[in-house]
């Protein structure tokens, strides 16, 4: 069963391809504007966030658009 706190979340990546998250449960916490946040190993800067509400039987959509904050942090040394 989906939780009420279900949501659609489709992270939008500078000018790449999106990438959807379906939280099926309502447990992954929505970023806020300028909040950085890591992905992928890489740090990315939060510019907007949309939340359209949901249509008949499903679920919010949040938008979520990302800038890149800092080069991948995977790469970098331990110091």
């Amino acid at each position: 069963m989906i939780s009420r706190d279900a949501k659609q979340l489709v992270y939008k990546y500078g000018n790449e391809k999106a990438e959807v998250v379906e939280d099926r449960e309502g447990e992954m916490p929505v970023p806020q504007k300028d909040q950085l946040i890591l992905r992928h190993g890489h740090l990315w800067k939060v510019v907007s966030v949309v939340t359209h509400p949901a249509a008949k039987g499903g679920v919010p959509v949040v938008n979520i658009h990302l800038i890149g904050a800092s080069p991948s942090i995977a790469t970098k040394p331990v110091a």
